[in-house]
């Protein structure tokens, strides 16, 4: 089969690989869609040691079931499902208490040295697929995973309805996290970014407020928007000090923010204005088995808006070259998907 190999840092090679055998418990996927996630650019550049080549990327993926394992009871062929990408032992203390992403013992696709699905085809245990309705396109499944992410920690805001909301990052997970904000039915849903385009498509998904803090006063704006008393909750989808610097500045007392950015490792912030005001700062990391599974059937219900994320489909044989371009000039390019079609 054909798969875009990771050799070495900034090297991509689209080349004929091993297909594997379908183990027992596994089935085998023609991949459909892939999604090019940030930090499998931040791989390719070398910065994260995330990524040990050589091997495949991609873990943003849905597809066809073609085989199934000896095992497998529950798909047949010609199945179209999205892919949880976390293979969990079921066993250890993680998995137990229902932490499966937390595994002890966790292989996760397209990361550190095991393969991904930047391929034809994909062998994945069965337990790890959801079916997708036939209404929803496999480019727009393949969202699933990055959404996941979004939905945990937009989640752990507690209930948003009649509030207002900030979310700063208008980028991937920026957007999906306020399609999930959305669906809460908030009062205000207010955006922070600096490209203007990433605001517009934050526009078209239902923003009420588009900020841009190289072009006006943050804080003016925020205090104008709220009548001076800050925003209830706020969501950081950048990862880095600036970002969560507006987040904090922006609460009302006794404000709620979380944090799902991770890029930065250590930031600087006011920490005498988050006892004084009592701010509250909650973190979120990934996604669990069952919020998966919540956001398949949420897609395939079509209970959420997500495709003006979609700003790009190219060929398996153009990922090479899409990579280059979003690691040195992505431009307006949000998403970028790689389809079989």
């Amino acid at each position: 089969m054909k798969a875009v190999v990771y050799e070495d840092v900034e090297k991509l090679s689209y080349k004929e690989v091993e297909i594997l055998p379908v183990k027992s418990h596994e089935v085998r996927i023609r991949v459909k869609a892939c999604g090019i996630c940030g930090s499998d650019v931040h791989g390719y550049l070398g910065v994260t040691g995330r990524r040990i080549a050589p091997m495949i990327m991609g873990h943003e993926f849905c597809g066809e079931v073609v085989e199934k394992g000896a095992d497998v009871e529950n798909l047949s062929p010609g199945a179209r499902v999205a892919v949880y990408p976390v293979d969990f032992c079921g066993e250890c203390e993680m998995c137990r208490r229902g932490d499966v992403h937390l595994c002890l013992n966790k292989r996760a696709f397209g990361v550190l040295d095991v393969d991904g699905a930047f391929a034809e085809y994909i062998n994945v245990p069965a337990k790890c697929c959801f079916p997708i309705a036939d209404e929803v396109s496999f480019a727009t499944a393949s969202l699933v995973e990055p959404l996941a992410v979004a939905f945990r920690g937009v989640g752990r805001a507690g209930s948003l309805e009649g509030k207002t909301v900030l979310i700063v990052g208008a980028g991937t997970i920026g957007l999906l996290a306020l399609a999930c904000v959305r669906m809460q039915k908030p009062s205000k849903i207010l955006i922070s970014d600096l490209s203007g385009h990433r605001l517009e498509v934050a526009g078209r998904m239902g923003a009420d407020v588009l900020l841009n803090p190289a072009q006006e006063a943050f804080s003016e704006r925020i205090m104008q928007e709220t009548a001076g008393k800050g925003v209830d909750a706020a969501v950081e989808a950048v990862g880095a000090g600036g970002a969560v610097r507006q987040v904090m500045s922006s609460l009302k007392i006794g404000g709620s923010a979380v944090w799902i950015g991770n890029n930065s490792r250590m930031i600087e912030m006011d920490m005498q204005e988050t006892v004084t005001r009592e701010l509250r700062i909650q973190g979120s990391f990934l996604y669990g088995y069952q919020e998966f599974e919540t956001v398949v059937n949420m897609l395939n219900e079509g209970k959420i808006f997500v495709e003006p994320l979609i700003s790009k489909k190219i060929s398996l044989s153009q990922t090479p070259e899409y990579f280059k371009l979003l690691a040195h000039t992505p431009g307006d390019l949000l998403k970028v998907v790689v389809v079989d079609e």
